[in-house]
């Protein structure tokens, strides 16, 4: 059976891509920033927050089922998850009523927060044990490459 082929894509292109992405998302925030009114009344506010809370249901319950099975896709739900709940937690700060800002606070310094540093340190301490599984029976010191080919290949 062949072996699978995955997608050639240079790492100049792709570091390229990366950076400009960056740079374009700043230009953007600070016009965002600069533009937005200082209070706006927001259509669909409760969608917004239940859709928020819906997804963090979904990734946990997704990391629960990844570790439970004991797959590598624990990593992505564990660090969405987490994500979302930084996410969260930013969003319940910073929009609070003057009443309810300490009330957010302490929910996200004892709750939110803490939660979302366990979920980035399981698929911290995942992508280890992957790491070492994968790696156990190699003897880098061992490997011998073949020498590199200094003939040119042909244009197509």
């Amino acid at each position: 059976m062949p072996e699978p082929r995955h997608p050639n894509l240079p790492r100049s292109t792709l570091l390229t891509v990366l950076t400009l992405a960056a740079l374009l998302e700043t230009v953007w925030t600070i016009y965002v920033g600069w533009k937005l009114p200082r209070h706006y009344v927001a259509n669909h506010w409760d969608l917004a927050w239940v859709g928020l809370d819906v997804a963090q249901v979904l990734m946990l319950l997704g990391a629960a089922w990844a570790a439970w099975r004991r797959r590598a896709i624990l990593i992505l739900f564990a660090a969405s998850a987490g994500t979302l709940l930084v996410l969260d937690a930013w969003f319940d700060v910073t929009t609070a009523r003057r009443g309810d800002v300490f009330k957010s606070l302490l929910m996200a310094l004892i709750l939110e927060i803490p939660s979302a540093l366990v979920l980035f340190w399981i698929a911290w301490r995942t992508i280890g044990l992957l790491t070492r599984e994968a790696f156990a029976n190699v003897r880098i010191w061992r490997i011998t490459l073949p020498p590199r080919s200094r003939t040119p290949s042909p244009d197509p």
